[in-house]
């Protein structure tokens, strides 16, 4: 065979051409013969120049179609596979007898064989237990399952939040304490077109609270902010932990003080609605925009007063290295003010100031507590705030605009504070710079960027404190709770009144008759 045979391309175009311009056609190539795979490969534009060649070595495999020259080829799969028809027929032969044989009767040997009835018992699973009700359209999905609650000192681990985990009163109606419910289904944009008034906070009166716990009506635990506080940049603010004397819990107690205030200052509560913590209004505030902090507090209406008691939600323990953390708030504050001689720096000394303000139809009287003030050039007080964080990176700044602005500005906006000053720390408790930052300007900000608006957080609290004030009853005791990832506020109703309130309510009834 000649270079130009095996340059044939037999799956191309040169297989399918027609033969030379000769006479005859010419058939398979004669020297094919030799090779089974060259005789199907032969092609008529080689057989031109071998006209004189018989087309005997076909060896069987195409026939000459005659006129158009053109060959078909006829495969046979048993010869491709290798089987024999002999073969193929017994194959036929078995699948026939298969389908002939009765699969449930006497041919079937290990049908026949199996008993009727299993000899194991029938196993039987714990009842199944959900929260879902059955109508509530989530198809009994929940919480329930087969295994238990988890148990210990610690079970609210598990569930993440509060008493009862995460998932505590996952569904409201259910509960027999359930009274209302307000779900927080409005947009920001129909929130951000509903005007809110709001009055500008006014100081009535303050007390002190000092070192052993006594309480004064006075302002002697007010600090003076040191206006130098950038000359402290590289301070350690860990210096002072071994001796640090961390906040109580004061409960009930605290609140005592704060109306044990008003009726100092002989505060009218006939036109007011809401006496409170500051704190608890900041909560309410902030969940207009961040909805995975759960939250509670006790609403007890006495007299036309609805008094918002503070609730604690329970902490696991903390860490050594979360209370240093914690106390280096207290560090930068003591660094940022101008103190007397001190032994050390006791977190149950404070500063609280009584505030009138109003939001939408409704007064309110709240406490405040204060970390420091200073004084503008005629005399006039004003208060400031002091706050740390963590020094900013790329990937933390949007979370700090997002929710530490928001809070910061929460917190300064209801107590009319117009300063903020920030001591931004490393992981070390370093302190490495330090930022006053005006109230007004939080708000400007974040404006751009359109991550929260001061707008929509106040009418998102106008809305609560509407719904809460019109669904109270007068004498009755009621707990108000936001627990994620549910989409509303439930009220429950509550066991008991603080004594704090009731002997309040006792004493202001006595000193009118």
């Amino acid at each position: 065979m000649d270079s130009s045979e095996q340059d044939l391309d037999i799956f191309g175009e040169e297989s399918d051409q027609e033969g030379g311009g000769g006479g005859g056609h010419g058939g398979a190539d004669s020297s094919g013969s030799s090779s089974p795979s060259s005789s199907s490969a032969s092609s008529s534009s080689s057989g031109s120049s071998r006209s004189g060649s018989s087309g005997g070595g076909s060896g069987g495999a195409g026939a000459e179609t005659g006129g158009g020259g053109e060959e078909e080829y006829e495969y046979d799969s048993r010869r491709i596979f290798g089987e024999t028809e002999e073969e193929e027929e017994e194959e036929e032969e078995e699948a026939e007898e298969v389908e002939d044989k009765d699969l449930f009767g006497s041919d079937n040997e290990d049908y026949q064989n199996t008993p009727a009835q299993s000899p194991y018992l029938v196993p039987v699973l714990p009842a199944m237990r959900s929260n879902n009700h059955p109508g509530s359209g989530r198809g009994g999905r929940g919480r329930g399952g087969i295994l238990p609650r988890p148990m210990g000192p610690y079970s609210h681990r598990g569930g993440g939040f509060g008493i009862g985990g995460r998932y505590s009163h996952a569904n409201g109606r259910n509960d027999e304490r359930f009274v209302s419910e307000l779900k927080l289904n409005k947009s920001e944009e129909t929130l951000s077109r509903k005007p809110v008034a709001i009055q500008e906070p006014c100081e009535i009166a303050s007390y002190s609270r000092v070192e052993g716990g006594e309480v004064y009506f006075d302002d002697r635990s007010l600090r003076l902010f040191k206006r130098s506080v950038g000359d402290c940049i590289g301070a350690d603010l860990s210096l002072g932990f071994e001796s640090f004397v961390e906040k109580r819990d004061l409960g009930s107690e605290g609140f005592g003080d704060l109306l044990a205030c008003i009726r100092n200052a002989t505060i009218p509560l006939q036109n007011i609605h809401f006496v409170t913590y500051r704190n608890n209004l900041n909560k309410i505030m902030a969940t207009a925009y961040i909805r995975n902090e759960p939250w509670k507090m006790g609403v007890h209406k006495r007299n036309g007063v609805v008094y918002l008691d503070v609730h604690k939600l329970p902490e696991r323990p903390q860490s050594e290295m979360e209370r240093k953390r914690c106390y280096w708030g207290y560090s930068f504050e003591s660094l940022a003010t101008e103190e007397g001689e001190s032994s050390g720096i006791d977190a149950n000394v404070e500063f609280c100031s009584v505030i009138k303000t109003k939001i939408g139809a409704h007064r309110i009287i709240m406490g405040a507590e204060m970390d420091c003030c200073d004084s503008h050039d005629d005399g006039r007080r004003f208060y400031i705030e002091l706050k740390t964080n963590r020094e900013l990176e790329y990937h933390t700044e949007e979370r700090y605009e997002k929710e530490k602005l928001l809070k910061f500005w929460i917190q300064s906006f209801l107590a009319g504070v117009p300063y903020v000053v920030i001591g931004f720390r490393n992981d070390a408790g370093i302190l490495v710079r330090t930022e006053m930052v005006k109230t007004s300007h939080i708000t400007q900000r974040v404006k751009m960027k359109n991550y929260w608006q001061g707008g929509v957080c106040l009418a998102f609290t106008d809305e609560v404190l509407c719904w809460l004030y019109g669904t109270v009853k007068e004498g009755e005791n009621y707990i108000l709770q936001f627990m994620p990832p549910f989409n509303r506020l439930e009220l429950l109703k509550g066991q008991s009144c603080p004594d704090a309130i009731t002997q309040h309510v006792e004493l202001l009834t006595s000193a009118i008759d």
